[in-house]
């Protein structure tokens, strides 16, 4: 199997399986001859309006089938999918949709309301089709390729052109269209069955959204391997646990929430989960129960971590099941794990100078699954990509015999008193705490110390008290570290992946403040 492109993957499996099942969505069971002929008739529309090499397609909609088939259309004529977070508000969406200067726009049923607030921000939009039912004024993807043929009018893309744009997260301004390559996708796609155990006859879940890339990536990954692939079109706890059993899955990526969730539903313990046979996660910190839990949940199943980012086209970094020993080496399940062979990695300072093994510096990383650049935006690249090739993570950790340990972001450091803490040090001490359900470190501004460190906490049913949080964390770490105060809020701010919003935590307590740093 020669898998170079995501055209490669429709291609090289309608020949070798096409009556095989590559995709299961809900009641539904679409062939690799279903994808390849309605991906083909997709792809001739878009010839047909005049869509080839370069151009962009954009999708506003939940997990679909028709994700993969635009994917796999676009792919056919050289144009580019950018899948766009449909949990985004209106005008945010219009923002994407302008930015990317989509050609086409393909809206599902939930976004249908806001067609014209996104089309007339977007003048470069010239075709807008409906994905499923219900979205009135505009043809179904269906109606609009249906006059079409089914010939694959087979456009051979290069390794190096681009053929996906995932937005990032937006945690600090607008969000960047990150541009991924079939190099960055596919470079080193003959690894994975040595490493996770994917073959033709594996079944892969699907829960992720695929505007993030652990939900676009792994699907592509599972299809390139020829596995069947289950789509969620949300994630649904006790439906992950039913369909688990139901369809025999055997690998998939969920994020520390999702593997939280399945432990605390009411059917949590009343399925075979035995099929599963290594679940990969990250995109957010997990707490040691939360993964120690998972680990009894689920019997035998392997875990990885991994750790990766929109512009490294997913993991870099993998703790690999033999890691995972919460008896002989605990303090491993607080690490990133090791990076792959075929990536470079750096600890630097703030100078660009590589730091001693344990001393906390950026990661840098250097690789061919390294994002193209940033759309449209030359001094972003810049200031991510240097010239030799090395992409500033933005992400503090240190090195200790080979594998990474993470801290923080680095823009998230906290400078106190002249001494730098990390949050995620902090919010790792205090998790522990009786209690203590979520909770997110901040620096304040602090007249004497010039930034102050705060915690903001989700309590539990039973309740926490400020000073039980503050005791709790002064028995664990260094007393600078400690916060200074504790607030309480009913949730903590996330973006999609997962990830905390600290800008947002930070904005009510440095209003007004001519520095947004101490």
């Amino acid at each position: 199997m020669t898998i170079h492109s995501i055209a490669d993957i429709i291609r090289t499996h309608r020949e070798e399986r096409p009556d095989a099942v590559a995709i299961v969505h809900g009641d539904r069971e679409i062939t690799w001859r279903d994808l390849d002929e309605s991906s083909s008739r997709i792809a001739n529309a878009l010839a047909a309006a005049g869509i080839g090499p370069g151009d962009r397609v954009a999708r506003i909609e939940k997990n679909a089938p028709d994700y993969f088939l635009l994917a796999f259309a676009a792919a056919k004529v050289g144009a580019v999918l950018v899948d766009v977070n449909w949990r985004l508000a209106g005008p945010e969406k219009r923002q994407i949709v302008d930015d990317a200067g989509a050609r086409v726009l393909c809206l599902g049923v939930d976004a249908a309301g806001e067609r014209e607030l996104i089309t007339s921000g977007a003048p470069a939009v010239e075709v807008t089709v409906g994905l499923g039912d219900g979205v009135d004024g505009v043809p179904s993807l269906e109606e609009w390729s249906a006059e079409h043929g089914t010939d694959d009018p087979g456009h051979e893309t290069a390794m190096e052109d681009v053929c996906l744009q995932l937005y990032t997260s937006g945690t600090t301004g607008l969000p960047k269209g990150v541009m991924l390559s079939n190099a960055n996708l596919f470079s080193f796609i003959d690894e994975v069955p040595k490493r996770w155990g994917f073959t033709p006859e594996s079944v892969s879940h699907v829960v992720m959204p695929t505007f993030h890339i652990a939900g676009s990536g792994w699907g592509l990954l599972s299809l390139a391997m020829g596995s069947r692939m289950v789509l969620d079109r949300d994630v649904d706890p006790s439906l992950i646990l039913r369909e688990i059993e139901q369809h025999r899955i055997t690998h998939a990526i969920y994020v520390p929430a999702v593997l939280a969730f399945l432990q605390i539903v009411p059917d949590a313990h009343d399925h075979d989960l035995s099929s599963m046979e290594l679940i990969a996660y990250g995109a957010a910190p997990i707490t040691e129960d939360v993964l120690k839990g998972a680990m009894a949940q689920f019997g035998s199943t392997r875990f990885a971590q991994v750790y990766g980012l929109t512009e490294t086209t997913g993991a870099v970094f993998e703790l690999a099941p033999e890691d995972h020993d919460p008896e002989g080496r605990p303090e491993l399940l607080r690490s990133a794990g090791k990076p792959y062979p075929w990536i470079d990695v750096r600890i630097v300072d703030g100078e660009g100078k590589d730091v001693a093994e344990g001393e906390v510096g950026e990661v840098w990383v250097r690789g061919a699954q390294v994002m193209v650049g940033y759309w449209n935006r030359p001094e972003d690249t810049a200031a991510a990509l240097d010239d030799e090739g090395w992409f500033r993570t933005g992400d503090a950790g240190y090195a200790r015999e080979g594998y990474l340990f993470l801290h923080d972001r680095v823009k998230d450091m906290i400078v106190s008193g002249g001494e730098n803490v990390y949050p995620a040090e902090v919010e790792n001490a205090i998790m522990g705490c009786p209690g203590v359900t979520d909770v997110a470190v901040i620096g304040v501004p602090d007249a004497k110390w010039g930034e102050a460190v705060k915690a903001i906490v989700v309590a539990g049913d039973e309740g926490v008290d400020p000073e039980a949080v503050i005791a709790h964390a002064r028995e664990r770490i260094a007393g600078y570290k400690v916060p200074k105060s504790v607030d309480f809020a009913d949730e903590l701010p996330r973006n999609p992946s997962g990830k905390l919003l600290k800008k947002d935590l930070r904005a009510p307590y440095w209003e007004g403040q001519e520095r947004q740093i101490g």
